[in-house]
């Protein structure tokens, strides 16, 4: 009986202790914006952006425009759009995604940025570089 109350007193101590979930490991898990295409074709602006890293973890696009604003301030999207990667919306091949937006866009000139968000919060989204379209 002490044998089994001893060895029930051990199990215990060694089940005790701090339990955390799992972290991802941020190296392995982030999504980057490689390339980035910024196009007017028919009245439409065409976004094609390549992406790498673990593209299994993409949560959402985010689309942020800025219309007429100055090439060195600082960037403020008067229009934001939010695309998810498998919707119809989005046109996917291999690693590039294709977003079409035929809204009118009154600005003249248009500063457009791609946000790229992850699935795990930990980790930070990943934003392209600020592409200026001029008339």
């Amino acid at each position: 009986m002490k044998r089994i109350l001893f060895l029930f007193l051990v199990l215990m101590l060694a089940a005790c202790g701090k339990k955390e979930w799992p972290q991802p490991i941020v190296s392995e898990e982030m999504i980057q914006i490689n390339h980035m295409e910024v196009r007017t074709e028919e009245g439409c602006l065409l976004i094609n952006a390549k992406l790498g890293g673990r593209l299994v973890n993409l949560e959402y696009f985010m689309v942020e425009i800025e219309q007429d604003g100055c090439p060195t301030c600082p960037f403020t999207p008067s229009f934001v759009r939010k695309y998810y990667p498998f919707s119809s919306e989005v046109y996917r091949q291999e690693n590039s995604y294709i977003f079409t937006i035929c809204e009118p866009l009154p600005g003249q000139t248009l500063r457009v940025r791609l946000k790229a968000d992850n699935t795990h919060q930990i980790i930070a989204p990943a934003f392209s570089e600020i592409i200026t379209l001029t008339p």
